[in-house]
């Protein structure tokens, strides 16, 4: 494995394994986490000294130790029953030492993997001329290597922010649309899979995008995942990606000869620059697992549904309508379009498109605020809000 420059880690979605695109990504960072615990007990990790020896007698009786001597021990409490190591212990290292009161110790002659059955266990002594107590027997402290379970599922968070383009303004980056425009009923729950670079990932949901433009810029936009499940590699996956579409020119929205329609409701006649977001809340559901098998359910979620949705649109310009906000009870209404136009060049194959895509924002105004510098003009700028159930 070495350090991969940017140009060799391409970005590719597509929409529950169907063909997909690359994304034109400046910067994508992809993480999961899975929540660990160890589940014991509080006295796991306490010895008690039954017997000496093979578990015959199950009586206890002091034994004088000599030095580097090695023998049995029965485990469990004066007089028995016998008790096995815990289950909950992964691994007891030789030579972990037993802590008894009065600054004794015992070690373990051997790695111990507990499995419900150890009742006998060799150990040993480091000095001689010594025993332990009946009640010093009861009360060895010690320091294992405990099992984790999952407490929780696999999850993670992708981010990206790329350029818009004729190439990637697909579904996965429209939370109000339909990957899939004949379902009935109309509830898009389609997963999101693809790589980044070499790693896969199969059960990915959008959380969010966002976009912005101003006079004479392209416009680049960020979105967020929710990630589910763990992650994959697929060596030499991106080798041939130099061969792919993601190299053909592209048209890219420019602020040149986008449109922003719908704002002269709210006394905005100039509008010079806008910001369009979109964010979603889904509901997770995971069928209960079985904490004996190695399958992943429980970790991969069974169904991801979408809740609810939210346009957000701030739009900035030359004006404001002070009345907006009293407009009544119900809020001020307002209506905008957002359409994505290329540089419309002609003659030219790239940015020859004209328009690339539209977004709207169909909601009530939430807020607006004026702002006024020494070496600028006075702006307005009003936030419209529209939810989506």
């Amino acid at each position: 494995m070495k350090f991969l420059p940017y140009e060799d880690v391409p970005l590719y979605l597509a929409m529950n394994g169907k063909e997909g695109e690359y994304i034109f990504a400046e910067s994508a960072t992809l993480s999961v986490n899975q929540p660990l615990s160890i589940s014991r007990q509080i006295d796991d990790n306490i010895i008690q000294i039954c017997e000496y020896g093979l578990g015959e007698n199950m009586t206890y009786t002091p034994k004088t130790f000599n030095q580097d001597e090695g023998f049995f021990v029965t485990l469990g409490p004066t007089d028995g029953p016998p008790r096995p190591l815990a289950t909950s212990i992964k691994k007891i290292e030789k030579d972990s030492k037993i802590t008894f009161p009065n600054g004794k110790h015992l070690y373990f002659s051997v790695d111990i993997y507990p499995d419900g059955h150890d009742y006998v266990i060799p150990l040993y002594s480091k000095s001689g001329n010594w025993n332990l107590t009946t009640g010093e027997a009861q009360s060895g402290y010690f320091e294992p290597l405990y099992k984790y379970v999952s407490s929780g599922p696999v999850r993670g968070e992708m981010s990206v922010n790329f350029y818009p383009n004729t190439g990637n303004l697909k579904n996965f980056f429209n939370i109000t649309g339909l990957s899939d425009p004949n379902i009935y009923p109309p509830v898009d729950e389609e997963r999101i899979t693809g790589f980044l670079g070499d790693f896969t990932f199969d059960n990915v949901y959008l959380k969010s995008f966002s976009f912005s433009l101003s006079p004479n810029s392209v416009s680049q936009a960020s979105a967020s995942f929710d990630v589910y499940g763990s992650l994959g590699h697929v060596d030499g996956l991106t080798d041939n990606y130099f061969s792919s579409d993601l190299y053909d020119q592209q048209s890219v929205p420019h602020g040149q000869n986008s449109e922003i329609v719908g704002t002269t409701s709210f006394d905005m006649e100039h509008p010079v620059s806008f910001n369009y977001s979109m964010n979603v809340d889904r509901s997770v559901r995971y069928e209960a697992p079985n904490i004996n098998s190695e399958s992943t359910v429980g970790l991969v979620p069974e169904r991801v549904s979408k809740q609810s949705s939210t346009i957000s649109l701030s739009v900035e310009g030359e004006n404001l309508n002070p009345d907006i906000l009293s407009d009544g009870f119900n809020g001020k209404e307002a209506n905008v379009k957002i359409i994505l136009k290329d540089l419309n060049y002609q003659g030219f194959e790239d940015n020859s498109n004209n328009v690339l895509n539209t977004f709207t924002c169909s909601g009530v105004i939430t807020s607006q605020s004026l702002s006024v510098g020494s070496n600028g003009y006075l702006n307005g700028s009003v936030n419209i809000s529209q939810s989506i159930q």
